[in-house]
């Protein structure tokens, strides 16, 4: 007797599911179920079995998933006829929008990149330009900006977004030039200031640099991202003092901001006070458990106030989620 395995998807899998129903369907309507998708190779619905699911309907479907456009056409409406028009394209920006919104980014990418190959306009292009920055992948992000850039030269959004990929790249000069672009396409964009800044710092360009925070915090004043800039400014002034003020108000703006929450950690140890910084790290975990940096940094704090059982839990936990995590590997090697 042949089984198949059966798996229970998690909240996250269940919003993506519902988004994607309504959108096939094109209707505002809860997914019901029972609800089956059958897929082609390429990870296509080719058919959906909705309120009565046969295992037999099911395996002659599976014998009749590749077929012609028109022949799919033609099973997809209740009746013969002669189309007049085309059916509309489906709306993939749409779709990739309502999943962003839901905080599904990462299934929000696939609608993107079907959007843009139907419709490359220069939103588009930036927005998946954004989530590739945000997956990992720069090489396909810095060519999804400069296609938005080549439609919209002037789109201050894409100028800024491949700057901060060139800054990431370690290519500072071209970053700035970039940046410098954005904000002369959009001289009140906080984020075309903030980055720059960020750019400008690394160069030893420091006052300049400090000019553009704070002119981007006086547009935009619940910024998170200029606020631990700022504290990194300070910071390297030895001024720890303004740097914590800084890092702590870019975590009261954002508690799950980990670039923030581990700075503000490591400004706390530099004045003696473990305790306090772990405490923010157990809450910046609470808040964002997918920052691997808050683990690696909890752990050594662990690790070198002689807390070893608790810093090897915390290398444990991590290894758990990203089991390739090289710090973590390198860590948990020495600490045993």
């Amino acid at each position: 007797m042949r089984t198949l395995p059966i798996h229970s998807g998690s909240d996250e899998v269940g919003a993506a599911y519902s988004v994607f129903n309504q959108y096939l369907f094109v209707r505002k309507e809860p997914l019901r179920l029972p609800t089956l998708f059958l897929l082609n190779a390429r990870g296509e619905v080719v058919k959906a079995y909705r309120d009565r699911v046969s295992a037999a309907d099911v395996l002659t479907d599976l014998g009749r998933i590749e077929a012609s456009p028109a022949e799919r056409l033609a099973r997809a409406v209740p009746f013969p006829g002669t189309f007049q028009s085309p059916p509309a394209p489906r709306p993939y920006l749409q779709y990739g929008l309502e999943l962003v919104e839901q905080g599904l980014e990462e299934r929000a990418l696939p609608a993107f990149e079907t959007a843009a190959k139907g419709d490359p306009s220069a939103f588009t292009l930036y927005s998946l330009g954004t989530l590739y920055m945000k997956s990992g992948q720069p090489c396909k992000g810095r060519a999804a900006f400069e296609r938005a850039l080549q439609v919209k030269p002037d789109f201050a959004e894409a100028g800024n977004g491949l700057g901060a990929l060139l800054a990431q790249g370690g290519d500072l000069p071209s970053a700035i030039a970039r940046f410098r672009m954005a904000l002369d396409a959009s001289p009140e964009y906080p984020h075309a200031l903030n980055n720059p800044g960020y750019a400008l710092l690394q160069s030893g360009r420091r006052q300049e640099a400090l000019a553009l925070y704070e002119k981007a915090l006086k547009l935009q004043p619940d910024f998170p991202e200029a606020f631990n800039n700022l504290g990194i400014y300070f910071a390297g002034d030895g001024d720890m003092a303004r740097a914590e003020s800084y890092f702590k108000q870019a975590l009261e703006k954002r508690p799950g901001y980990g670039e923030a929450g581990n700075n503000f950690a490591l400004v706390l140890m530099a004045r003696d006070d473990a305790p306090a910084a772990v405490s923010v790290l157990q809450r910046l975990l609470e808040a964002n458990p997918d920052f691997e940096m808050t683990y690696v940094t909890l752990s050594k704090i662990y690790l070198s106030t002689g807390r070893r059982r608790e810093g090897l839990q915390v290398l444990e936990r991590l290894l758990q989620k990203s089991p390739q995590n090289p710090m973590a590997l390198q860590m948990m090697k020495e600490a045993r």
